[in-house]
């Protein structure tokens, strides 16, 4: 009897050993064109946002309480033309959101990407549909609000219906650059 358990407990270890070996060397192959993937989907969104642009990754501190996780200037025929923010938001109602969101050097948002997010089809999901996504494009960099019927004012996002933490999670983040923007990078910074 010890020896059967002996057994099964080599057997059971040398399955457990191929397995973790297996495991390692597909991260190691797929790690690599997963990074590129990341790389050509923030790209498209950033020109998505912002257009036919040079984009160039700002050193910038950000601090931890912060949503945004990367910023990029975004040059035209050598002039800048904007910023774009990318950040994560830490309530949409199906998880974290990845969201690019370009601001027009004027001050006025020109456009939102959705890269990354896990909301519920047909529901929340609709937030990365160009209805939702086109309501912030000329929006000006202030404090935007969700509202859950009527028209949308000038500085008013119309709620998906029966998706609101979703709404205002997408909201937030683009009042979370758009503060970025005014306080930071606006002509009027200090």
């Amino acid at each position: 009897m010890k020896n059967s358990i002996i057994k099964d407990a080599l057997i059971l270890f040398t399955i457990t050993i191929v397995a973790g070996l297996l495991l390692g060397l597909t991260f190691s192959i797929t790690k690599e064109p997963i990074t590129q993937q990341k790389i050509k989907t923030r790209d498209a969104a950033l020109k998505t946002v912002l257009g036919d642009a040079d984009f160039q990754e700002m050193d910038t501190t950000l601090s931890e309480a912060s949503n945004i996780t990367n910023i990029f200037s975004a040059k035209k025929e050598g002039k800048l033309s904007g910023y774009a923010f990318k950040l994560e938001t830490k309530e949409g109602y199906g998880g974290k959101i990845e969201i690019i969101v370009g601001i027009e050097i004027s001050g006025v948002v020109s456009g939102i990407d959705i890269i990354k997010h896990s909301e519920t089809p047909g529901l929340g999901a609709k937030a990365d549909k160009d209805p939702f996504k086109d309501q912030f494009k000329g929006k000006p960099t202030e404090n935007l609000v969700v509202i859950k019927a009527g028209t949308p004012g000038n500085d008013e996002i119309d709620s998906i219906s029966g998706a609101t933490i979703t709404s205002r999670a997408v909201t937030d983040a683009v009042n979370d650059a758009s503060a970025y923007y005014n306080e930071h990078l606006s002509k009027g910074a200090k």
